[in-house]
């Protein structure tokens, strides 16, 4: 099951104003107040970090809403502990022994991998992949604003 486009990128593929590519008229969502959304007090020190990069591009492209917070908490949270996990292999390495003498991969290579993929997911969510970023904008650079092909 595909997500449902936003309707700017509708109207980009349609064929006709106002309506989408199977020539269904489309209605706009509402408008959300476009503001940062508050920082949480309790995030990890990665978590704040990465909240204050990530918060002040988005804000600048207009992406953000303030009921975006859990969302965005839960990302940098993930990112946070994909760190974490990651500073522990790179002390210890990838594998430790039992003290019966097997040699196991340790729980943090787990953590590292489930987080990245988690991550991914909420860098899609808020447009923060190179291939996540092309559906963040309907208009191109052009300055042509009355061609949706432009």
């Amino acid at each position: 099951m595909t997500k449902a486009a936003p309707y700017k990128l509708k109207l980009l593929k349609s064929r006709r104003q106002g309506t989408d590519s199977g020539g269904r008229k489309l209605v706009e969502a509402p408008r959300f107040l476009r503001l940062p959304p508050d920082k949480p007090n309790d995030l990890s020190e990665f978590a704040s970090e990465l909240w204050d990069q990530v918060v002040d591009e988005l804000q600048r492209l207009e992406i953000l809403k303030p009921i975006d917070a859990a969302a965005l908490t839960l990302a940098c949270e993930t990112w946070a502990r994909a760190k974490t996990a990651q500073a522990v292999l790179n002390e210890r390495g990838m594998t430790y022994t039992t003290p019966t003498g097997f040699v196991r991969i340790r729980p943090e290579v787990r953590i590292v991998v489930e987080a990245g993929r988690e991550f991914r997911s909420w860098c899609s969510e808020f447009g923060l992949t190179p291939s996540a970023e092309g559906h963040l904008s309907s208009k191109g650079p052009s300055g042509d604003e009355d061609n949706p092909f432009a």
